[in-house]
């Protein structure tokens, strides 16, 4: 097996599409985790069909490496295609189930700033924990911005090319989804105590 750890993402994509196979476990090592742990975020912490998530989406990438528009980068395409991998679960639920709420969105300002460092001041479990059941009811599209953003540390331009969206799009559901947050979870934040 050839060494490929010093080839880019996108050389890897075009040796995959070769026919290099030892490239695909290259981009394997490197994304696997990351993306499994989107997933696991992203799937209300199910961790079974977050490991079918990724299963899916590297099988899709093996199979049709032609697919990989070579003049983009890798890692906004590949959360991309893990985006729409999100957005296809949960409209199978939506159609399994028939039903899509949409939440209220609460008219008070958010600071980001503010809000994630009374994050820090309080108890790191149970905010997580509060957290994750707000963002388990959140619509798709803003739980995406939300997670990408904040827990995966893309930028909003990113956000942007990933879901498809234009960057005032992702901005405006940054700011509901945070507006959202607040409300849910003010009891963390120290001015409301």
């Amino acid at each position: 097996m050839k060494d490929y750890s010093l080839c880019s993402d996108e050389k890897l994509m075009l040796l995959l599409r070769g026919g290099e196979a030892s490239a695909f476990d290259t981009l394997y090592a490197r994304y696997s985790r990351k993306l499994l742990g989107y997933f696991v975020r992203m799937l209300n912490y199910d961790r079974e069909k977050a490991q079918d998530a990724l299963q899916d989406l590297f099988l899709k990438i093996v199979e049709h490496p032609e697919a990989f528009d070579s003049s983009r980068n890798f890692r906004p395409w590949v959360y991309a295609l893990a985006c729409n991998t999100c957005k296809n679960h949960y409209k199978h639920i939506t159609r399994v189930k028939g039903v899509h709420e949409e939440l209220r969105y609460v008219a008070n300002e958010l600071d980001e700033r503010s809000f994630l460092k009374a994050a820090e001041k309080i108890d790191a479990i149970e905010f997580r924990k509060a957290l994750d059941d707000v963002l388990e009811d959140l619509p798709l599209e803003k739980k995406t911005v939300f997670v990408l953003r904040f827990q995966e540390d893309h930028t909003l331009l990113e956000i942007a090319e990933i879901t498809g969206a234009s960057e005032g799009t992702v901005k405006s559901r940054l700011h509901y989804t945070l507006k959202i947050l607040e409300e849910r979870l003010k009891r963390f934040n120290p001015i409301n105590a």
